[in-house]
Protein backbone atom coordinates (compact mmCIF):
# COMPACT_ATOMS: atom_id res chain seq x y z
CA UNK A 1 0.00 0.00 0.00
CA UNK A 2 1.22 3.71 -0.58
CA UNK A 3 1.01 6.43 1.16
CA UNK A 4 0.60 10.29 0.13
CA UNK A 5 4.19 10.99 0.62
CA UNK A 6 4.81 7.80 -1.95
CA UNK A 7 5.82 8.60 -5.38
CA UNK A 8 3.41 7.43 -7.85
CA UNK A 9 5.55 5.40 -10.73
CA UNK A 10 4.60 5.77 -13.98
CA UNK A 11 3.62 2.81 -16.20
CA UNK A 12 6.42 1.57 -18.53
CA UNK A 13 6.11 3.02 -22.23
CA UNK A 14 7.10 -0.03 -23.83
CA UNK A 15 6.64 -3.94 -23.37
CA UNK A 16 8.95 -5.29 -21.60
CA UNK A 17 10.85 -8.87 -23.48
CA UNK A 18 11.14 -8.90 -27.03
CA UNK A 19 8.46 -8.35 -29.62
CA UNK A 20 7.65 -12.06 -30.78
CA UNK A 21 9.16 -13.13 -33.95
CA UNK A 22 6.10 -14.79 -36.77
CA UNK A 23 7.86 -14.44 -40.08
CA UNK A 24 11.49 -14.94 -41.39
CA UNK A 25 12.19 -11.19 -42.38
CA UNK A 26 11.68 -8.62 -39.80
CA UNK A 27 9.93 -6.18 -41.67
CA UNK A 28 7.03 -8.36 -42.61
CA UNK A 29 6.59 -8.94 -38.81
CA UNK A 30 6.57 -5.07 -38.58
CA UNK A 31 4.05 -4.67 -41.07
CA UNK A 32 2.05 -7.77 -39.32
CA UNK A 33 2.29 -5.74 -35.98
CA UNK A 34 0.91 -2.47 -37.99
CA UNK A 35 -1.91 -4.21 -39.62
CA UNK A 36 -3.33 -5.71 -36.44
CA UNK A 37 -2.94 -2.17 -34.68
CA UNK A 38 -5.05 -0.71 -37.62
CA UNK A 39 -7.60 -3.59 -37.41
CA UNK A 40 -8.38 -3.49 -33.99
CA UNK A 41 -8.45 0.82 -34.05
CA UNK A 42 -10.55 0.68 -36.70
CA UNK A 43 -12.72 -2.33 -35.66
CA UNK A 44 -13.34 -0.41 -31.88
CA UNK A 45 -13.95 3.05 -34.47
CA UNK A 46 -17.12 1.47 -36.24
CA UNK A 47 -18.63 -0.39 -33.20
CA UNK A 48 -18.57 3.05 -31.47
CA UNK A 49 -19.87 5.14 -34.52
CA UNK A 50 -22.76 2.15 -34.69
CA UNK A 51 -23.90 2.92 -31.23
CA UNK A 52 -23.70 6.44 -31.58
CA UNK A 53 -25.74 6.43 -34.32
CA UNK A 54 -27.93 4.13 -32.77
CA UNK A 55 -28.16 6.04 -29.74
CA UNK A 56 -28.85 8.87 -31.75
CA UNK A 57 -31.83 8.03 -33.70
CA UNK A 58 -33.36 6.55 -30.83
CA UNK A 59 -33.28 9.60 -28.38
CA UNK A 60 -32.73 12.16 -29.90
CA UNK A 61 -34.40 11.91 -33.65
CA UNK A 62 -30.73 12.31 -35.82
CA UNK A 63 -30.77 10.34 -38.94
CA UNK A 64 -28.23 8.82 -40.55
CA UNK A 65 -28.40 11.05 -43.17
CA UNK A 66 -27.85 14.29 -41.09
CA UNK A 67 -24.49 12.38 -39.67
CA UNK A 68 -23.48 11.94 -43.31
CA UNK A 69 -24.27 15.53 -44.46
CA UNK A 70 -22.41 16.78 -41.17
CA UNK A 71 -19.06 19.60 -42.38
CA UNK A 72 -16.75 20.08 -39.21
CA UNK A 73 -16.16 23.71 -38.05
CA UNK A 74 -12.19 24.53 -37.26
CA UNK A 75 -12.26 23.29 -33.78
CA UNK A 76 -13.69 19.98 -34.71
CA UNK A 77 -11.49 19.80 -37.74
CA UNK A 78 -8.62 20.20 -35.58
CA UNK A 79 -9.68 17.96 -33.01
CA UNK A 80 -9.97 15.39 -35.72
CA UNK A 81 -6.71 16.37 -37.20
CA UNK A 82 -4.82 15.70 -33.78
CA UNK A 83 -6.48 12.44 -33.36
CA UNK A 84 -5.84 11.10 -36.76
CA UNK A 85 -2.13 12.14 -35.96
CA UNK A 86 -2.36 10.17 -32.60
CA UNK A 87 -3.76 7.20 -34.82
CA UNK A 88 -0.59 7.28 -36.99
CA UNK A 89 2.02 7.01 -34.47
CA UNK A 90 0.49 4.19 -32.87
CA UNK A 91 0.45 2.41 -36.25
CA UNK A 92 3.85 3.32 -36.84
CA UNK A 93 5.09 2.69 -33.34
CA UNK A 94 6.24 -0.95 -34.22
CA UNK A 95 8.57 0.91 -37.25
CA UNK A 96 9.82 3.20 -35.03
CA UNK A 97 11.20 0.54 -32.80
CA UNK A 98 12.27 -1.40 -35.01
CA UNK A 99 14.25 1.43 -36.21
CA UNK A 100 15.44 2.76 -32.21
CA UNK A 101 16.50 -0.86 -31.64
CA UNK A 102 18.73 -1.32 -35.09
CA UNK A 103 20.25 2.19 -34.30
CA UNK A 104 20.86 1.00 -30.64
CA UNK A 105 22.61 -2.05 -31.84
CA UNK A 106 24.29 -0.54 -34.30
CA UNK A 107 26.35 2.40 -31.80
CA UNK A 108 26.55 -0.57 -29.41
CA UNK A 109 28.82 -2.52 -31.99
CA UNK A 110 30.54 0.99 -33.14
CA UNK A 111 31.52 1.09 -29.35
CA UNK A 112 32.34 -2.21 -28.35
CA UNK A 113 36.45 -3.12 -28.40
CA UNK A 114 37.77 -4.06 -31.45
CA UNK A 115 39.49 -7.81 -30.67
CA UNK A 116 42.61 -9.10 -32.25
CA UNK A 117 42.49 -12.41 -33.88
CA UNK A 118 44.09 -15.62 -31.53
CA UNK A 119 47.50 -15.95 -32.70
CA UNK A 120 48.22 -19.72 -32.89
Amino acid sequence: MSSPADPVKQPPTRPKGHRPVVFDDPAIDQLHAAYVTLATELAVAFERIDTLERLLERHAGVTREEIEGFEADGAVAESRATRRTDLAQRLLRPFREFREDQIARAEHARSAPVRAPDEP
